[in-house]
């Protein structure tokens, strides 16, 4: 599945057009999508919603406006679990193995999406490029454009969301092993004083 160019509404009504992917995980519909703004040299900026359909209230009862809304995964161990489908679709583009847990679904399935708000995270240029031959050498004009409009974001204000989350299999297999290599560390420190005392004794 590659990332596909769809045309949606953003925050502060501006209309633009964004690579993304739409699909399901956790019997949830999930939209991840970019416009190609770069953060730190090395990452680019990405959304994620989860995608429902407006409905209004009327005398006759609830009715479809014909709109999708995207909205944040709010919770923090529900935006962890979400975040893992992001490692998976990752891992099954890098492996060529679908995964189960991971259902693509088509474009033109995702009509007149509307964001309301969103999570945010960042993935390294050169995983998108190898992953979905996704290449941002400029930021596109219509990002800079859209950055420069004040947003009418309703993000929550207690959401602990920031640019910082990396969702990156590289990054945090490195991590791990810094890690385990600092544990490995400690443990011969304590081996040696536990020595040491042994050889007083």
């Amino acid at each position: 599945m590659h990332m596909e160019t769809v045309k949606i509404t953003l925050e502060n009504g501006i209309q633009a057009e964004v690579n993304g992917i739409f699909y399901v995980f956790g019997l949830k519909y999930y939209f991840i999508y970019t416009l190609g703004e770069k953060v730190d040299n090395d990452y680019i900026q990405l959304y994620m919603v989860q995608v429902c359909k407006e409905v209004v209230n009327t005398p006759e009862g609830p009715k479809e406006t014909g709109y999708m809304l995207g909205i944040e995964t709010s919770n923090q161990e529900e935006w962890s679990v979400v975040q893992s489908s992001v490692t998976k679709i990752l891992d099954s583009k890098k492996t060529g193995i679908a995964n189960s847990e991971i259902q693509y679904l088509t474009m033109n399935m995702l009509v007149n999406l509307k964001v309301v708000s969103k999570n945010k995270f960042k993935l390294l240029k050169s995983t998108l490029k190898d992953t979905f031959g996704l290449s941002f050498e400029d930021v596109s004009e219509q990002a800079q454009n859209i950055n420069s409009v004040p947003s009418q974001s309703i993000e929550q204000t207690n959401n602990q969301q920031s640019d910082d989350v990396i969702i990156d299999y590289r990054a945090r297999f490195f991590e791990e092993q810094e890690k385990n290599q600092k544990l490995e560390q400690e443990i011969k420190e304590l081996q040696d004083k536990i020595n040491s005392v042994k050889s007083i004794l």
